[in-house]
């Protein structure tokens, strides 16, 4: 029997086949991949790169603000004092800072007006004074404007209430209204609506009244204060008092 002999195939045809045979599956992708784009399927779109640099990646910086957190502390009652004459708005600007210029002001329409200024002391201390002007209640705040690291600020401070002198006398009102109450602490005048709020001030004591009668009807004299005005002003009998509406 003819023994049979098996064929050895050359090295280049070895090598030839080979390379058929890896390179079979990657024509297949890229024909794969452009069935797929000629069908209309939806394809992957490559992630955007993001620049690196030591293995991180480069982010736009967030911009976070230095300056500090301007506040104040200070009180917001009213301040009553006779038209002409100087008071003093004291406060706190926090954080404590020397020589820091701060504005006491005042509502002009829509803008606001600079009354007075001052400057910090140390631990953020200040007193504005102010001259006061005219007669009634004036709503005030108190500004900085800021700088030097720190943010503005702004709060309210109170009203300063501008009084004018004028001729009171009392009376006992015991017995009916003219304005059809009896009002704790009340006051009689000619004019004012029943109801109107009246401050008054004498020797250094202060009360807002309420007006629920008429009067006085006696030359000179504004004001006629029922008996709990009058104690708790101090007043007997006819005296100058100052008054504000």
């Amino acid at each position: 029997m003819r023994a049979i002999r098996r064929s050895r195939m050359p090295g280049a045809a070895k090598l030839a086949t080979g390379l058929f045979l890896v390179t079979l599956p990657v024509v297949g992708l890229i024909i794969g991949s452009d069935s797929a784009a000629a069908s209309g399927a939806p394809t992957r779109q490559p992630a955007p790169a993001v620049a690196t640099v030591a293995g991180h990646s480069l982010r736009k910086p967030r911009i976070v603000s230095s300056a500090a957190v301007s506040r104040f502390v200070v009180k917001r009652g009213a301040i009553v004092r006779p038209s002409g004459s100087t008071v003093v708005v004291h406060g706190l600007l926090l954080p404590s800072a020397r020589r820091a210029e701060v504005k006491l002001v005042a509502r002009a329409g829509r803008h606001w007006r600079t009354l007075a200024t001052g400057r910090t002391r140390r631990g953020g201390r200040f007193g504005i004074r102010y001259r006061v002007r005219g007669v009634g209640a004036t709503p005030v705040r108190v500004r900085y404007d800021g700088g030097a690291g720190r943010r503005a600020a702004s709060a309210p401070a109170g009203k300063i209430v501008g009084l004018q002198p004028t001729v009171a006398s009392w009376y006992d009102d015991a017995g009916n209204t003219a304005c059809g109450f009896h009002a704790t602490y009340g006051v009689a005048n000619k004019t004012l609506p029943c109801g109107t709020k009246v401050t008054l001030s004498y020797g250094g004591h202060t009360v807002v009244a309420t007006v629920d009668d008429r009067g006085p009807y006696v030359y000179g004299r504004s004001f006629d204060l029922n008996q709990n005005t009058a104690r708790y002003l101090g007043m007997w009998g006819v005296a100058q008092v100052f008054a504000s509406v």
